[in-house]
């Protein structure tokens, strides 16, 4: 007997559970539901593979669709039962053997019926997807159909044999993924054809070659017409992934205007992605008639499959943008303890490199130090995009980091530094940009617009006439700002560097400041501004020109000197994370806007935006800055977001409760102390709160990271607020 679980309408994602025998149609089929119960519910071949028409020969009809069904497996007879794993498929070369192309077809053919059970499967699993994608879906079913007949006759031909218990069940361990990913059916389309058929594109013309030359053409026609079928099953994928995936930031209402690639990215289910969607010989004709976009042939192109991947390389350079590659990493235990949080989000394979004490370089296992509470070190990154072996993953790619790399390391393999161009970084990673772009977005307030300013090197060279100007604006200045002021450099972070004042620019501490901030690539004068709340957007540009895809926006935890010490937000029940600030909204579309200026000018990758509420002098009105900096590289937000994602996979309590309340999170960086605050964090927290310690191990100075969840974001936020003090 064969089990279902009964799930909620489409709009409706949380499912609930109910385990209920499946009633196997009797009789012929009288809609493409009742077809599809009987491909899963039946085990013989025969049942599986009868098309999907009545006895007058029209296809079934799509309605009615029916309440959800999912179904763990579908029934098997012996002969057809699947089992882990699988042998290695003969290489096209070794096709003269007659064995090897009857192990072949075999395969094929199996593959083809895992497709159609997929099929049905999806057609079941959401009755509410649009009536033209349903019957799309069930026109691609009825090829899978006739594809496995055809690779079953062909195998009888040869005297093989299909009926052994032997066959491999990889579709069918995607499934459970597929079906609990909060991109739904999006996910399917992802998996199914942008992934699993689209690397059928290659596989069909390699070992239709393979065939023809080992003088079966009959086999090779077949692989042919199954290549022709899938090139329409990707265009189908590709075509309604971007019409059912995400929507465009900025855009709540709308779906259609995200990229193909935007969409794939955002909805692949892991483990599968980009590198498990082509074979060794890729195609990029076929994929073009397929319509799928230049940017997602070019990043399939790229992508390394599973067979490729190495040991990736993680270049923990914080704090490279404001000087030397490697301060802040052997010298600052908040960077340390950084890096180790950042190589949670890789596979057990990466490692961290770094200078040594001994003027050589340093490999280090992340599976080292991994928590026991996320479970064993896995075996793949937690976005698949991190996943850049052979090349090196830095913090921030840099023109004397990518030399060092070019030269090679000592002791070390050479490898390249993965990421965009170091000069393109430097040139966004300068406030300047952010102010720029800000400006030309409208993210300032109009009355502070106009006190912003952009400090050149050579202008800090000339001292005298700098402070001059500098006193002239300050003059005139309006009585909101109390005429307090910050000069900050362009390049850096966390605050360090910035000096300020009140009333007066012409000061020792200001005018010795000068020629630092010179050799920091310049400055920023600006109001000081009384921050009451901060906040973080976290995004993922896959590729020059790309639109963004926002992974998560937090508020930000910072001491009271400006430096980061953690994040708090919201995970909704389809497993987004946002800040639960009211303005949120306005948030990521402005970062998004942001991002996709940086993205015309040639950056891709990992970047963050930063932004913040400020009260006024006279504490009367609060206003907001959508954009205060543009972190061309990898954040702490993504650091929080990837270790989110990491932990809920083994928490015990649901995602979210049924009437839909969001679960909250803090994840902060207790400074060391004597006094343990977590008790007391916990103790204001709520009832229902608790904590994941994301370390390893406990070392003596450093500070330690833990990650809260909850019921009330608040109660997380004023915990922390009255215990720690920010």
């Amino acid at each position: 007997m064969i089990f279902y679980r009964a799930a909620m309408p489409l709009e409706e994602p949380s499912e609930e559970l109910i385990e209920e025998p499946i009633e196997q149609p009797i009789g012929q089929p009288a809609n493409a539901r009742e077809f599809c119960l009987r491909i899963l519910a039946s085990g013989d071949l025969a049942s599986k593979l009868a098309p999907p028409f009545d006895p007058a020969g029209r296809v079934l009809a799509l309605d009615p669709s029916g309440s959800a069904i999912f179904i763990d497996r579908p029934a098997r007879d012996v002969g057809l039962r699947m089992r882990g794993g699988g042998d290695k498929l003969p290489r096209p070369g070794e096709l003269s053997d007659l064995a090897s192309r009857q192990l072949c077809l075999a395969r094929f053919a199996h593959h083809e019926l895992m497709a159609v059970e997929y099929f049905a499967w999806a057609l079941l699993r959401w009755p509410d997807l649009p009536l033209p994608l349903r019957r799309g879906l069930l026109t691609a079913l009825a090829d899978e159909q006739r594809h496995c007949r055809l690779y079953l006759d062909r195998l009888d031909a040869l005297g093989g044999r299909f009926d052994g218990d032997d066959h491999s069940d990889y579709f069918w361990r995607h499934a459970p993924a597929i079906a609990a990913s909060p991109a739904g059916p999006a996910a399917f389309l992802a998996a199914m054809g942008l992934t699993l058929e689209q690397a059928n594109l290659d596989f069909t013309l390699t070992y239709r070659d393979g065939f023809a030359r080992a003088g079966d053409p009959e086999s090779a026609a077949i692989c042919q017409q199954v290549h022709d079928d899938e090139i329409a099953h990707v265009a189908l994928a590709a075509h309604w992934l971007v019409r059912l995936g995400p929507a465009s930031p900025g855009a709540p209402d709308s779906r259609s205007d995200a990229g193909d690639l935007d969409a794939y990215l955002a909805s692949v289910p892991f483990p599968l992605g980009a590198g498990r969607a082509k074979g060794r010989r890729f195609e990029a004709k076929p994929r073009a008639r397929a319509g799928l976009s230049e940017a997602f042939i070019e990043h399939v192109r790229q992508a390394r499959s599973s067979q490729e991947r190495g040991r990736p390389w993680i270049l923990p350079n914080l704090g490279a943008e404001e000087g030397l590659d490697w301060q802040a990493f052997p010298s600052q235990p908040h960077a340390r303890v950084a890096v180790r949080l950042l190589a949670l989000l890789f596979s057990k394979s990466a490692r961290i490199v770094h200078p040594d004490s001994g003027g050589g370089w340093r490999s280090e296992s992340t599976a080292a130090d991994w928590p026991s509470v996320l479970g064993a070190p896995p075996d793949h990154a937690v976005l698949p995009w991190l996943d850049t072996s052979p090349d090196a993953f830095a913090w921030i790619p840099t023109p004397s980091l990518a030399e060092s790399l070019a030269r090679g390391l000592p002791g070390q393999p050479r490898v390249a530094l993965a990421g965009p161009d170091p000069d393109c970084v430097h040139a966004l990673h300068d406030k300047a940009f952010a102010l720029e772009a800000s400006r030309t977005l409208g993210l300032h307030p109009p009355d502070l617009d106009p006190l912003l300013l952009v400090l050149s090197p050579e202008a800090l060279g000339r001292p005298d006439e700098t402070l001059a100007r500098l006193t002239h604006a300050l003059d005139a200045w309006p009585a909101w700002t109390g005429r307090r002021f910050t000069l900050k450099p362009r390049f850096g972070s966390s605050g360090r560097g910035r000096v300020g004042g009140e009333g007066q620019i012409d000061t020792p501490a200001v005018r010795g400041a000068l020629a630092r901030l010179a050799r920091r690539g310049g400055a920023v004068f600006e109001p000081w501004l009384a921050r009451s709340r901060d906040f973080s957007v976290v995004l993922h540009l896959p590729a020059a020109n790309a639109a963004p895809s926002i992974l998560a926006s937090f508020e930000m935890l910072t001491s009271r000197s400006g430096v980061f010490r953690g994040h708090c937000g919201e995970v909704d029940v389809d497993g987004g994370v946002y800040s639960g600030d009211p303005e949120d909204d306005c948030l990521r579309a402005g970062a998004a806007d942001i991002a996709r200026m940086a993205a015309e000018r040639g950056f891709f990758g990992a970047c963050g935006v930063d932004a913040f509420r400020y009260r006024t002098v006279e504490g009367d009105r609060e206003a907001w800055r959508g954009a205060v900096e543009f972190n061309a590289r990898p954040t702490m937000g993504l650091v929080t977001y990837g270790l989110l994602l990491r932990a809920l996979l083994h928490l015990s309590e649901p995602l979210a409760s049924r009437d839909r309340t969001p679960l909250a999170f803090l994840f902060t960086l207790l400074d060391p102390r004597a006094d343990d605050p977590c008790a007391a964090l916990l103790d204001r927290s709520g009832p229902d709160a608790h904590v994941i310690e994301l370390a390893a191990r406990s070392i003596p100075g450093e500070p330690r990271p833990l990650l809260f969840f909850g019921r009330d974001r608040k109660a997380l936020r004023e915990a922390h607020l009255a215990v720690v003090g920010y």
